[in-house]
C-alpha cells in the first residue's frame, strides 16, 4: 500500500537567535546540522561569540524533538531524505524559501554574508545559494559536497573543515567529494585528526580565523 502525495502551501513558523544588529556589520548566518538547534550549535562553534560581526542563527524549520533524561531536548531538521531509496520527502527549497522569507522581514536581504553550515546545514548551503543574494564566504564543516547542487556559471569563496575520525560523514566521501567541487569554489579543504563529527578548540579557532579573514576582506572593501 503506497502513500499518496498532494503538495499544499502551509505557514512554516521558523525561530532564531539574532545578535549583535548592526547597519554596516557583515552577516553571519548559522544553519546547524540534523536533529540540532541554533542555540546548541551556537554554543559549539563559538568559545566566546563574536562581536564584530551580526549572527543570524536559525532554526530549521522541522521540529525533531529528542526524548534525553527524562526532558525533551529542542531539536530540527532542514529537509528530510531517504538515504538508502534516495526518496526526497521534504526537499530543502521548502527550508530555503523559510529563510529568505525570515531574511526579508529582518531587512537583512541586501547584507553582505558569511554563511556556516555543519552537517545537514553544509549539505543545505548550496541550495541557499540560489537564493540568496550577496554570499560573500562559505564555510562548511563535517559534511559531503555534490556540484549538481550548487548554482551553474558561478564560482563561490568556500573553505571547509572536516574531521578525520568523523564517523557520520566520512572524510575520505568529504575529501572525494571536495574534489569534484573545483570548477564551483575558489578555496581549500582543511582536516583535523583528532576531531570527530563534532566541534573541538581546533576546529573553534579556525572558524573564528575564517570569520576573521572574511570580515577583513568587507572591511577592505568598504
Amino acid at each position: 500500500m503506497k502513500a499518496e502525495k498532494f503538495e499544499t502551501n502551509l505557514k512554516i513558523p521558523i525561530s532564531y537567535i539574532h545578535l549583535n544588529s548592526g547597519k554596516n556589520r557583515p552577516l553571519v548566518l548559522m544553519f546547524h546540522g540534523f536533529a540540532d538547534s541554533a542555540k546548541s550549535f551556537l554554543k559549539r562553534a563559538y568559545s566566546e561569540l563574536p562581536t564584530d560581526v551580526e549572527v543570524l542563527a536559525i532554526n530549521g524549520p522541522f521540529p525533531l524533538p529528542q526524548k534525553k533524561d527524562g526532558h525533551w531536548k529542542h531539536a530540527y531538521a532542514w529537509y528530510f531524505v531517504d538515504l538508502e531509496t534516495k526518496e526526497v520527502y521534504i526537499h530543502p527549497d521548502v527550508a530555503v524559501q523559510a529563510v529568505s522569507d525570515l531574511l526579508n522581514h529582518l531587512g537583512l536581504s541586501e547584507r553582505e554574508k558569511i554563511v556556516i553550515g555543519f552537517s545537514q546545514g553544509g549539505f543545505f548551503v548550496p541550495f541557499l545559494l540560489h537564493k540568496l543574494r550577496h554570499v560573500k564566504q562559505i564555510l562548511t564543516i563535517g559534511c559531503g559536497y555534490r556540484p549538481g547542487d550548487y548554482p551553474e556559471g558561478k564560482k563561490f569563496n568556500l573553505e571547509a573543515l572536516h574531521g578525520e575520525k568523523d564517523e557520520i560523514v566520512t572524510f575520505k566521501y568529504a575529501k572525494e567529494t571536495f574534489e569534484t567541487l573545483k570548477s564551483h569554489i575558489h578555496g581549500s579543504f582543511t582536516s583535523i585528526e583528532s576531531m570527530g563529527h563534532n566541534f573541538n578548540d581546533e576546529a573553534r579557532d579556525w572558524l573564528k580565523k575564517q570569520i576573521h579573514k572574511a570580515v577583513k576582506a568587507h572591511e577592505n572593501k568598504s
